[in-house]
């Protein structure tokens, strides 16, 4: 049975980088046994990833034709909402804001899509990095509601 990895972990980005480029090829990348990688993996396990091996895996990842650095990704956005404040009665507002903000970048990146037009694609840049920015508020605003009960 596969065990729950929760989003936002480094267990869950682990197990993401194992299945594009093998669990025993993680294994070998970072020096430790198969057993290891897989600990690491394994949330109730109280084993963890250091921190030179993340940024080896995001280069394999990256290597073997990855678009982004996984664990790379995962600190910049563990982090970013740790800087976010929200209380737990804005989730709605929250919520709305990042659905009209991610309507408007999608809407702006097919237009950019369309045309050759280097305006286009700066605002389609833009609306891309408020839709970003409101949906880590909405993950903020998740967490907040679950430490409020």
């Amino acid at each position: 049975m596969t065990k729950r990895r929760e989003p936002l972990t480094y267990e869950r980005t682990l197990a993401t980088v194992a299945l594009r480029i093998g669990w025993d090829t993680c294994a070998g990348i970072c020096g430790v046994g198969r057993r290891a990688i897989s600990n690491w993996s394994e949330p109730d396990t109280q084993a963890g990833i250091r921190m030179i091996d993340a940024e080896r895996l995001d280069r394999a990842f990256i290597d073997a034709g990855g678009d982004h650095a996984p664990f790379q990704q995962l600190l910049t956005l563990r982090l970013e909402l740790a800087e976010q404040s929200v209380a737990k009665a804005d989730l709605m507002k929250v919520a709305a804001e990042a659905a009209k903000e991610t309507g408007e970048a999608v809407s702006a990146i097919i237009d950019a899509a369309a045309s050759n037009d280097p305006a286009k694609r700066r605002r389609a840049r833009e609306e891309g990095e408020e839709a970003i920015a409101s949906l880590t508020k909405g993950i903020a605003a998740l967490d907040a509601q679950e430490r409020e009960g």
